[in-house]
């Protein structure tokens, strides 16, 4: 009888503590700020998809930094101006295949870490992105990376502060041999 309950106590404490655990990990709001993140992530990629500068830019604070293939760009209007000038590189691009239908890009984001602290966040996740720019229109892995960004609630809703891109096809933006994630 002794053994029985000496084990329900034992299981019971380590119960207790793996709560413990738990929530000072993460914290009370951690699941309703991750799966905020997780969206202003998924509106970001489908900004970047469809082509939309304006929905693409409002994915950052006002004075927010993206660090990407063309550079460093600061602050929503410059962002707006950056992509809609990718955005015409690739409507330039689409007529000189006519007749074919333009080329599609669609990217996704795995293994997305997260440290929330209040209203500030920072963010490592891969990224990779399907293609489908050769001439029978099948796809294929185009590229892939990870993104470090830093974060913040603004008005209730997450930000990004800044956003820098790593991506293993350009020699100047491969990711280091250090781990970006804790």
């Amino acid at each position: 009888m002794y053994r029985v309950f000496l084990a329900i106590v034992c299981t019971a404490l380590v119960a207790a503590v793996g709560w413990a655990a738990t929530r000072f990990a993460y914290g009370d709001d951690y699941a309703r700020d991750r799966a905020e993140i997780e969206d202003l992530q998924s509106r970001y990629l489908f900004a970047l998809d469809w082509q939309d500068p304006q929905l693409y830019a409002s994915t950052f604070t006002p004075d927010g930094v993206l660090i990407w293939a063309g550079g460093t760009v600061t602050g929503r209007q410059s962002i707006v101006t950056e992509m809609t000038k990718a955005r015409e590189v690739d409507a330039r691009a689409a007529a000189g295949v006519a007749p074919l239908r333009p080329a599609r890009r669609r990217h996704f984001i795995s293994n997305l870490v997260l440290r929330i602290d209040g209203d500030h966040a920072i963010g490592r996740a891969y990224w990779f992105e399907f293609n489908d720019d050769i001439r029978d229109r099948r796809p294929y892995l185009g590229a892939y990376g990870h993104y470090e960004d830093e974060l913040r609630r603004v008005d209730g809703r997450w930000l990004f502060t800044r956003r820098r891109i790593f991506n293993e096809q350009r020699d100047d933006m491969v990711a280091t041999s250090t781990n970006p994630a804790w």
